[in-house]
């Protein structure tokens, strides 16, 4: 089954001490090892992100497939008197489906920015840039309104306000997260989020039932001995066998380093970076965090650091949303070009949720628009997609203006055009399409016939689904042997029903077989495709 199907296992009963101690001892590891021990997997779907099942291959690649985006996007953007900077940046909103009615539900944050600040303001001071939490919703996933809440009014206007105002104080970087673990109903949705107030400056929760009524936690997270305190972009996932939450986020100090004395370098939103020096290591990376309880959570340690080697001298990662598919992971890694001062979006994959590999670094997973477009200059995918059918709803949010010259741009005298006009400030956010689990295929052309030989492997699974497309005259077919390579009586290939379709769950059999008799050891699969691409291949008990 899809990660969107699969339920949750019962709870672990895992201490946080245990989990603890699991995030204490991890390390990061550039090229995670591979395991006999991964060859053993149950039911659970198999991608071809590595060569984990791959024993051998001919006339096959690796192909990465990038969501189409719908043309209808921009979705959701500035349409309401009350709306200054609606914030569809990376860690300022979130689209969730309700299962309970079904319904699609987008918070986004608003921004009453104002420029230039007068002498003695600060940037992030909320008495002069507050934001707040509004709130949009959709039936169908395309046409979206922003209904009156009866909440907060401003200038007599009811709105879709939900969150923050000016007496409880500035609500920023929020996630909110419908909490697949929690069993009191007043507790369905929680958002973390950066309370900024003339009284605080932390990170604390909230919790609804419906998403639009919120309630604070009067205790705060602690997060090892930083306590409340996070870098601001942050997601939150959860491990589905361990039954616990995992917090990717910024450390708040990963960018207080040593300065350069006597360096010739003035005053800048992008700092000076010194490569090949992990001590003076100051681009955005990503972090985690785990918990078991939503309040006590792990000292942070690195999982995506920018690598000297393979990334851009101004490269620097902005943050990660990542979701599970299988036994594995998948990431949406948002990666900052400094200098262009753009964004775009990087897919990678991860065996146990916190040793990420990126798949053809460098390349972006989703790009930002062409000239002209809503959204030329930023990309960003901020939780998990939605799932319709057989499709995947990727929402992401989109900008026409660069990330930071708008921002600090009056302040260092930059010579750009948002710098002087806030009117060319414009994030939306829009919808990209694929189908369901289709990141990564292996790919026959149709000149020469493709073969792939797994390794031998155990599965408690007897019928084999195969998520598949065929171009024309194309097909995939299967063989099915044991260990030493010898074919099962009446599992050869050309007893296999070739599939010729386009399906995301077909069920592969053999002339009048179902189902792949039950051996005491290993089997193998021999995939034979051509003009078609193979995405995953699962075994399951009928």
């Amino acid at each position: 089954m899809s990660f969107t199907r699969r339920s949750f296992l019962k709870s672990s009963g895992l201490a946080l001490s245990a989990v603890s101690g699991v995030a204490q001892n991890s390390r990061l590891i550039a090229n995670p090892k591979l395991d006999s021990s991964m060859l053993h997997f149950g039911e659970a779907k198999q991608f071809f992100f590595d060569n984990l099942l791959i024993e051998s291959a001919q006339n096959l690649t690796r192909k990465l497939h990038s969501p189409e985006k719908d043309p209808r996007s921009p979705l959701i953007k500035k349409d309401k008197p009350w709306e200054h900077i609606p914030y569809f940046t990376v860690s300022s909103w979130r689209v969730i489906r309700d299962p309970e009615d079904a319904v699609f539900k987008c918070w986004y944050e608003d921004w009453q920015y104002r420029d230039p600040l007068k002498p003695g303001e600060a940037l992030g001071d909320p008495k002069t840039r507050p934001s707040r939490y509004l709130f949009a919703r959709s039936q169908d996933g395309i046409h979206w309104d922003k209904p009156s809440l009866g909440i907060l009014k401003e200038n007599g206007l009811d709105t879709n306000i939900v969150f923050g105002d000016p007496q409880f104080g500035s609500v920023h970087s929020g996630y909110v997260f419908l909490d697949p673990l929690e069993k009191r109903r007043d507790h369905r949705f929680k958002i973390i989020f950066d309370h900024r107030s003339a009284a605080v400056s932390r990170y604390e929760i909230a919790s609804s039932p419906d998403g639009i009524h919120w309630t604070p936690w009067k205790q705060l997270p602690t997060v090892g001995w930083l306590g409340p305190h996070l870098g601001d972009v942050l997601t939150i996932s959860v491990d589905p066998y361990a039954q616990i939450y995992r917090l990717n986020t910024r450390h708040p100090r990963m960018y207080d380093i040593a300065d350069h004395p006597g360096d010739p370098f003035p005053p800048s939103f992008i700092r000076p970076y010194s490569p090949e020096d992990f001590s003076r290591q100051n681009k955005r990376r990503v972090f985690q965090s785990q918990s078991s309880d939503f309040l006590r959570w792990t000292n942070l340690q690195p999982i995506v650091v920018p690598d000297d080697q393979l990334d851009n001298l101004d490269d620097a990662f902005y943050g990660m949303t990542q979701m599970p598919v299988g036994d594995a992971w998948v990431g949406f890694l948002h990666v900052f070009h400094m200098t262009e001062n753009t964004l775009d979006v990087q897919l990678l994959y991860s065996r146990d949720g916190t040793q990420f590999q990126r798949i053809q670094p460098g390349q972006p997973w989703l790009r930002t628009g062409r000239p002209g477009d809503w959204d030329q200059f930023m990309v960003n995918i901020y939780g998990e997609p939605v799932v319709v059918g057989d499709d995947l709803y990727i929402y992401y949010g989109g900008a026409n203006n660069h990330h930071d010259w708008w921002i600090v741009g009056t302040r260092e005298h930059l010579d750009v055009p948002e710098a002087r006009d806030l009117s060319k400030v414009n994030y939306a956010l829009g919808l990209a399409h694929l189908k369901v689990d289709r990141f990564v295929s292996l790919r026959a052309l149709a000149v020469r016939e493709g073969i792939l030989v797994t390794r031998p492997f155990r599965s408690q699974g007897t019928r084999l689904y195969i998520n598949a497309q065929c171009r024309k005259a194309g097909y995939v077919k299967a063989a099915v042997t044991d260990a030493a390579g010898r074919v099962l009586p009446g599992f050869d290939a050309e007893s296999c029903r070739a599939f010729d379709g386009d399906s995301v769950t077909h069920h592969l059999t053999w002339l009048d077989r179902q189902e792949i008799p039950a051996l005491k050891g290993s089997i193998k699969l021999q995939f034979f495709l051509r003009n078609a691409d193979l995405f995953s291949f699962q075994l399951t008990r009928p």
